[in-house]
């Protein structure tokens, strides 16, 4: 991927049975010391929701802590919602 006058690496790796995304791979800045680890995203969990298959639980790991920092569910989605008047309300 394109970054700055270079480039970084996003690796990208699927399930070979179900052909899903399970992980996702790259360097980033962890805090201010401005030294890059590698960060791993992990989809765990897909789920049927509003009718569609979709990622329901992730989890996100820098590699040098070598458990999740933070683990993320989906519960609901709701599509092709109007979202003006809280955009609005937040003074965006």
């Amino acid at each position: 991927m394109p970054f700055k006058e270079g480039h970084e690496r996003f690796v990208a790796r699927f399930d070979p049975d179900s052909g899903l995304l399970r992980w996702l791979e790259s360097m980033r800045y962890k805090g201010t010391t401005g030294k890059k680890v590698l960060w791993l995203n992990e989809s765990r969990e897909y789920r049927s929701i509003g009718g569609q298959l979709t990622l329901a639980v992730g989890a996100a790991t820098w590699i040098d802590d070598g458990k999740p920092w933070a683990v993320f569910t989906v519960e609901e989605i709701i599509y092709n919602t109007d979202v003006s008047q809280y955009v609005r309300a937040k003074g965006l």
